[in-house]
């Protein structure tokens, strides 16, 4: 049975004895099942993986900017309690521009190869967009560990490319720097050294502007680190989480 929230649709992964919620937040072109990989290492969780508007099997909301998915996330999560949004790529984004709104419902923020504005994306990512065409050897090639089977798993479950292409097309345009100020909330920022479609510098640019919070690199994979990286970055999560 699927389950919808104000037109969200999400998936769920219920701990009954667990008080905090961890809402898992995809990034351009993807779905629900992108973080299912990187969930499932939490079960001292809730764990909810809605789609983003327009993706998966959300309702269409004709989002064409990030503010727009910023807004409908933050009403999915507005209500519910003890929450901990953590954003891969441009559910990164979506995530800094929730914090900024501070919610009630919204303890803490973990951002993973993400940015607030990416101002510095590949020539071959405009080139996307302006083309109308996905370039998928450049974008497998961006995202890597061909070696993991969860990132091959995830490498099938891409929107399809009127969607990547749209979203590719709302990052090139997107600047929530603005909202950096305005986070009050605990935030965790972390990415991969070697990623070279969200750039490290990405994230210590969040790092100088949210104040008192903290970013970790890894090394060894690119922009899939949730993923390839998936039992790191779940206890870097849990440690996060519970402190």
């Amino acid at each position: 049975m699927s389950n919808y929230k104000n037109g969200i649709h999400y998936d769920v992964i219920k701990n009954p004895n667990a008080a905090q919620n961890l809402v898992f937040i995809h990034g351009s072109g993807c779905n629900c099942r992108f973080l299912r990989a990187l969930a499932k290492e939490l079960p001292d969780f809730n764990c909810y993986l809605p789609d983003l508007p327009d993706h998966g099997k959300s309702k269409f909301f004709d989002c064409k900017k990030a503010e727009d998915y910023v807004d409908a996330m933050a009403d999915f999560v507005s209500d519910m309690e003890n929450v901990t949004i953590i954003g891969h790529s441009l559910g990164g984004t979506i995530c800094l521009g929730i914090a900024a709104k501070n919610l009630p419902s919204v303890k803490k923020c973990i951002v993973i190869s993400s940015g607030a504005k990416f101002d510095k994306m590949d020539i071959k990512i405009h080139n996307m967009v302006s083309r109308n065409k996905v370039d998928w050897g450049y974008l497998i090639m961006s995202l890597g560990s061909f070696t993991c089977p969860a990132v091959l798993r995830d490498f099938l479950n891409f929107e399809p490319s009127h969607i990547i292409l749209k979203d590719f097309a709302i990052d090139l345009r997107l600047d929530l720097e603005y909202t950096l100020k305005d986070i009050q909330i605990p935030t965790l920022i972390t990415v991969s050294r070697d990623d070279y479609l969200t750039l490290p510098e990405y994230s210590e640019k969040i790092r100088k502007g949210v104040k008192g919070s903290k970013l970790v690199f890894f090394k060894g994979c690119r922009h899939m680190l949730p993923i390839a990286k998936r039992k790191e970055v779940s206890q870097l999560i849990r440690n996060f989480v519970t402190e």
